[in-house]
């Protein structure tokens, strides 16, 4: 654990550098563009070397990681021409070390581009940093994967897990990969977007049978029910969250057997301190199967609970999306498709 650790924060200063850069450039693009970073947990990194036989510490190349969350896929294609131009993310050879996720999905259905960076971290020594690239919806679909994770002890993200939970996911992603191909999708009311979304699968009928598998595999687990347990069953001990203004690095705390979460701050000239919590922390967690912590970043435009959504439960947007999917109605069906999309969206709100 020690060793992990110093090798770990001695990423802490390249992981700054390119934050730093991925908000200059971001913010150019999207003023509303929404950043995290962290220093990957001692879990996912353990789990990463069991996972891959070849896989080494020092190979590593996600340790540190930074996103930029943004409105539409025309803005994460420009944030990413634009990045793909800096030096820092080329080899020696002049390649850019980079992963498109949105053209060539993961098997699970993950979207997402992603690039691998080389930053200057302490003495000088490159450190490699890895840069995540989202819209706001596919955000919303891995935040939804990650808190079936968190809650259920699976582990989806590492494909590993329920087959039932798995096909879901992949069935959800190739409808939501549908509503963005769908122009200025993003700007749209719910009504527009339920219109439109339900025009293109209509039209088309290997789509309206993909539209029905993704409908049957929401439905056979109750996803939308379970994913509100999960938020309206957790207790949230410092609610003052979204005011937290000053800047350094928060640790996240959750207990998924008391359900609860609670998140301790510290500021820049604190990090030795927020280092050593971390670490304890970790090692406690360790040692049981409900404790996870994470250590992240205060300076999330929108607060943390927007940045970081899974620690808290929070699948708002991603069932907004879902209530599109499971209200229209395909052929053979029957009943009026506005007034069980609009009771089933109001009931949501309301709770």
């Amino acid at each position: 654990m020690d060793v992990l650790s110093y090798w770990r924060f001695s990423h802490e200063k390249a992981l700054d550098s390119a934050f730093n850069l991925l908000q200059d450039i971001a913010r150019k693009k999207d003023k509303a563009t929404i950043f995290a970073k962290r220093l990957k947990r001692y879990a996912s990194i353990v789990a990463k070397l069991r996972r891959f036989e070849q896989m080494k510490l020092k190979n590593m190349q996600d340790i540190g990681g930074c996103r930029a969350i943004v409105a539409n896929e025309k803005k994460l294609r420009q944030l990413v021409r634009d990045l793909r131009k800096r030096s820092e993310f080329k080899t020696a050879q002049g390649k850019i070390r980079s992963k498109d996720y949105i053209k060539n999905p993961k098997d699970d259905g993950y979207r997402g581009y992603h690039l691998i960076g080389q930053f200057s971290g302490d003495n000088s020594e490159k450190k490699s940093i890895e840069i995540q690239i989202r819209t706001a919806l596919q955000h919303d679909w891995a935040t939804a994967l990650e808190i079936v994770d968190l809650f259920t002890g699976q582990a989806l993200k590492s494909n590993r897990g329920d087959a039932a939970w798995k096909t879901f996911f992949r069935n959800i992603s190739r409808q939501f990969a549908i509503m963005e191909s769908i122009h200025l999708f993003d700007t749209l009311t719910p009504r527009q977007k339920f219109e439109t979304y339900g025009e293109v699968i209509l039209n088309n009928k290997s789509l309206i049978e993909a539209c029905r598998d993704a409908k049957q595999s929401s439905e056979k687990l109750s996803v939308v029910d379970t994913l509100q347990a999960f938020a309206h069953g957790l207790k949230i001990v410092d609610e003052r969250l979204s005011q937290v203004l000053v800047t350094g690095y928060a640790l996240i705390e959750v207990n998924t057997k008391k359900k609860q979460v609670s998140v301790s701050i510290f500021s820049d000239d604190m990090n030795a301190e927020a280092e050593e919590r971390y670490i304890q922390c970790e090692k406690t967690a360790a040692a049981t199967d409900h404790l996870v912590v994470a250590l992240v970043s205060t300076t999330a435009v929108g607060g943390l609970k927007e940045a970081y959504p899974n620690y808290f439960a929070d699948s708002t947007d991603f069932v907004r999306h879902l209530l599109l999917i499971n209200s229209l109605e395909l052929p053979k069906g029957g009943g009026s498709i506005w007034s069980d999309f609009y009771r089933r969206l109001f009931r949501w709100r309301e709770k």
